[in-house]
């Protein structure tokens, strides 16, 4: 038995209880893995879906029945409509399988109706749900690569599930004209930031070495959060190593200091070349309107930055973009303790003449740079 069809019905709380079909709904579910069972209940205002099952469940390729189910175990499902009513459980009692249907509550032979509503129901119960999502995207991948499995996405229901089957599919050795299509069919199907960094985060950050691909992704992205929870791995990583103005056009792409901060601070700054640096306190600092911000970016950099004395220099570059007196100072200072060479330090000395109005703050500069 495939090991992972054994987990279908593990994981069938979440994945029933994300399909989206009317607004008036109450669903209740239960579930234990000590047993392998799981009872769910949909229902809205025309209709009533239930699921009991026990045991390892697995379904057949072609998608229209119950191929096994582990000895003891069971599988049922129950849909009513206005009124009526339909059911099919499939029991193994260690002999095989028995199927009883029935309609209105009335028993009646399985083939052909009970096994056509169930090829029927099976399909519905997969594309409203992630029921079955993983061999499901291995045997179409298998069969029609991403092409096949791209084409599905468009019968899903929901970003959840969506995003589950586009996220399996970014898992395989994609070409890049097939991570672009996985790309472009995430953010032209799924709505939620959320369910669209939930398939980036599946795969591994040097999918996105391709900068327009990143771009793309980040440009569908409407919360800085969820920019900033796709962008931190990823520039953590090293993938966006030697790519400077590209990566702060990137970290630009987000509005708040905050984030913008959390993003540049994730950068290995002891691996950026001295005109790397440079770079970086030229064009992003600036960015930053927040003075707090923009000493706590330069404070990372000095921190983790291979503090050489001409390191030390392009840093001291930052301090003029900082607004207020006390965080000039504190800037300065930090500086002066991380590295204090008389080069600095008569820099660190100019710098707050030529910067500092406030008597107070400049002497507790000078007290430290002389």
């Amino acid at each position: 038995m495939n090991t992972s069809k054994s987990h279908l019905l593990w994981t069938l709380l979440v994945l029933l209880a994300s399909m989206q079909l009317l607004q008036a709904q109450t669903i209740s579910t239960s579930t234990s893995r000590t047993t392998n069972s799981i009872n769910f209940v949909y229902k809205d205002d025309n209709q009533k879906l239930k699921i009991e099952s026990n045991g390892k469940i697995e379904i057949s390729n072609d998608e229209k029945s119950i191929s096994s189910i582990s000895p003891g175990g069971s599988f049922k499902i129950e849909k009513t409509i206005f009124g009526n009513s339909r059911s099919i459980t499939i029991k193994n009692d260690g002999s095989g399988l028995e199927h009883d249907y029935k309609e209105g509550g009335r028993s009646k032979p399985f083939d052909p109706d009970g096994k056509a509503w169930l090829a029927e129901m099976l399909p519905e119960l997969m594309n409203t749900t992630t029921f079955g999502a993983e061999n499901r995207v291995d045997r179409m991948y298998a069969n029609g690569g991403a092409k096949a499995v791209l084409a599905k996405v468009d019968q899903l229901k929901g970003d959840y599930i969506k995003s589950t089957y586009l996220g399996l599919l970014m898992k395989k050795d994609l070409s890049p004209s097939e991570i672009s299509a996985c790309i472009d069919k995430t953010t032209a199907q799924i709505d939620s930031d959320h369910y669209q960094l939930e398939v980036y985060k599946s795969v591994n950050p040097g999918y996105f070495k391709d900068i327009n691909q990143l771009n793309k992704a980040v440009s569908a992205l409407d919360s800085d959060h969820f920019k900033t929870e796709l962008l931190k791995p990823i520039f953590k990583t090293n993938v966006m190593e030697g790519k400077g103005l590209e990566s702060i056009r990137l970290i630009k792409m987000v509005d708040s200091d905050h984030f913008k901060t959390e993003i540049a601070k994730t950068i290995s700054f002891s691996k950026l070349s001295d005109q790397e640096l440079k770079f970086l306190v030229n064009e992003l600092v600036p960015a930053i309107d927040s003075d707090h911000f923009k000493n706590e970016l330069l404070k990372t950099a000095a921190d983790k930055g291979n503090m050489s004395e001409a390191r030390a220099l392009i840093l001291l570059d930052g301090v003029q973009s900082i607004d207020s007196d006390h965080f000039k100072s504190e800037m300065l200072i930090y500086i002066c303790r991380k590295q204090g060479s008389e080069k600095v330090k008569a820099k660190i000395m100019e710098t707050a003449k030529n910067n500092i109005d406030s008597s107070h703050f400049f002497g507790e500069v000078a007290r430290c740079a002389s």
